[in-house]
């Protein structure tokens, strides 16, 4: 086999030729093909049916082909170290062609095996000294065009079967209930494959004598079901042996709230237990260790997305894999932002963070941001942004005002959310020694405290906490550093958010400015004399003219000369002032100068 054979045509004076091999002997529209040779792939009966054309029309003939097999039947053997072996025919295509198989034992002595009967057969051999070869030849009955096939030789030793080679590799449930065990069989070993369900009593589902490693399936289990397996074997010499127990593996789970939790049975023996693979959509996720970890919340999921899970358990160099089992990911009630800052970065930016519900590395979503002057109910959308959860608003005067933002959110499944509740910038203010910073919370669910945070010129940062406190006196002496910078800190109850206020720059020592010259001459311009300062505790001055009369005198810094004396215009000219004034470190400070009245 295969058999090619030439096709020969006998019609005299044919036009044309063609052929349909294999004719079922009725079909009115045949295949024909133009051939001059034929293969026959396999052993059968075959109808070849010739269509000729000639001057008169169109002719038939009909040749009925038979094709015997030629290859070899072929066994396995085995043996357990005496002179009896176990023979066992290949029950294939080829062994099913011929009507007898003669075996020729290689001591004299032969057998005829009929179609139908057992294809197993044992032989006592009288010496074990030499090493027989056994004949195997395919027969066909007498009559028939051919006699017999290629023989097949079997040489035979004499060794005993080792039973404990025979052991389960794999167990695996499948989806469907089939129960898929991979073993490995010895050649011409009767095998049992049992199975029972947990605790329960062992069932022979079938029997095997093959050998190396042979898939074997148990159909119509119940995939939440955990089975042992077993093999059993018996060889020549009455020996009988059950391997290790390997049992199978179920896995259940749900979505809750955006997130998959999953649980498996515990593995029964502890014995070479090596731990469990979770595996989603064919790719391990989580790796157990303990015996006992048998549950695990996959939070790496997007909400509507399906996932396809299964757990392996492995002992040893054996794997036992559950059944797949799906899950889609949903959300049956969606929860608001509630984590979520606002800081201010510099004059000019606010940083706003969130924390999204559900947006792990899977997970997408919109994030919308709104914005409002601190005060105001009118929020205006600035932004709307894809899978981000900060964003840098640069349109902003930090140090101006406060600004309020609400954020919403619109999830993988299509769900939105409503805005969460406003968080506004701390905008930080000082009124001489004192520093007072709004009091609308920058952080979403609340605050611990507040930190006053102290940096000087020279000296290192102090960090003051205030508590609840919206207030902060400076407390400074004369060996305090010139300068500080000053930033109010909160941070979230959790520790996971802060928010940072507007820097305020303070001076020690106050400084008082008065110009050199004014024009009081109504065009509103520079048209009071006025002594600028902003960290005074108390203030007293007065102006003189050339002959040493006071002309004016204030102890309201707010308070500035307007250039009349006496309800009329003091005259142009050089006037001198005197002051006096307490500052913020309780020191008391004289200073006077010159000044120009021009109009």
């Amino acid at each position: 086999m295969p058999l090619t054979f030439t096709l020969t045509n006998n019609v005299q004076n044919a036009l044309s030729l063609a052929y349909s091999i294999g004719y079922d002997g009725k079909s009115q529209n045949p295949v024909i093909q133009n051939l001059s040779t034929v293969t026959i792939p396999t052993p059968g009966t075959f109808i070849v049916l010739q269509q000729a054309v000639t001057s008169s029309g169109q002719v038939y003939a009909c040749k009925t082909v038979r094709v015997y097999e030629a290859r070899p039947v072929t066994a396995q053997y085995s043996s357990c170290g005496g002179g009896k072996i176990s023979l066992t025919l290949t029950d294939d295509i080829i062994s099913r062609a011929y009507d007898q198989v003669e075996i020729k034992w290689g001591d004299g002595q032969s057998e005829i095996w009929t179609k139908g009967n057992s294809m197993a057969l044992e032989h006592m051999y009288a010496s074990t000294a030499n090493s027989p070869t056994v004949s195997i030849t395919g027969l066909y009955a007498a009559g028939t065009a051919c006699e017999k096939g290629v023989p097949f030789q079997l040489p035979i030793s004499f060794q005993q079967a080792q039973l404990n080679e025979i052991e389960i590799k794999s167990v695996e449930m499948r989806g469907d209930g089939t129960l898929r065990i991979n073993y490995q069989g010895v050649v011409g070993i009767p095998t049992e494959i049992k199975y029972a369900p947990n605790a329960g009593n062992y069932v022979v589902d079938g029997k095997r004598s093959s050998g190396g490693i042979q898939p074997y399936d148990i159909k119509n289990q119940n995939v939440n079901q955990v089975y042992n397996l077993k093999l059993s074997s018996a060889d020549l010499c009455q020996g009988t042996r059950d391997s290790k127990v390997y049992s199978s593996m179920t896995l259940s789970g749900q979505s809750s709230e955006g997130e998959n939790v999953l649980s498996w049975s515990r593995y029964p023996d502890a014995d070479g237990f090596a731990g469990y693979d979770l595996l989603r959509d064919g790719t391990v996720i989580k790796s157990f260790t303990s015996i006992s970890e048998i549950t695990y919340t996959d939070k790496d999921v997007q909400c509507g997305s399906y996932s396809e899970y299964q757990v392996v358990a492995k002992i040893g160099d054996v794997v036992s894999t559950s059944a797949p089992i799906g899950i889609k990911a949903e959300i049956t009630s969606p929860k608001p932002i509630s984590a979520a800052s606002v800081s201010v970065l510099g004059s000019n930016v606010v940083l706003i963070k969130a924390n999204v519900p559900g947006s792990g590395s899977n997970g997408t979503y919109n994030m919308t941001i709104e914005k409002a002057d601190a005060g105001t109910t009118t929020f205006k959308k600035i932004i709307t942004l894809f899978n981000q959860s900060e964003y840098s608003d640069i349109d902003v005067k930090t140090n101006d005002i406060s600004y309020c933002y609400r954020i919403s959110y619109e999830n993988s499944c299509g769900q939105k959310l409503p805005p969460s509740e406003p968080i506004c910038t701390m905008l930080l203010q000082k009124n001489r020694t004192t520093l007072s910073w709004t009091t609308p919370l920058p952080v979403l669910g609340g605050i611990t405290g507040y930190d006053v945070m102290q940096t000087g010129s020279t000296s290192t940062a102090d960090v003051i906490p205030v508590k609840m406190n919206t207030q902060y006196t400076v407390r400074l002496n004369a060996q305090s550093d010139l300068e500080y910078n000053f930033q109010i800190r909160a941070a979230s109850t959790d520790g996971a958010f802060e928010s940072l206020s507007n820097i305020i720059n303070f001076k020690r020592s106050a400084g008082v400015f008065v110009p050199d010259a004014f024009t009081p001459n109504g065009d509103g311009y520079n048209d009071v004399l006025e002594a600028k300062s902003s960290q005074l505790q108390s203030f007293n001055f007065s102006v003189m003219n050339r002959w040493g009369e006071v002309v004016f005198h204030s102890e309201d810094i707010a308070v500035g000369w307007d250039g009349m004396v006496n309800g009329m215009n003091a005259p142009v000219g050089s006037y001198v002032y005197k002051m006096t004034f307490v500052d913020d470190i309780n020191q008391t400070v004289e200073k006077s100068g010159t000044f120009m009245l021009l109009r």
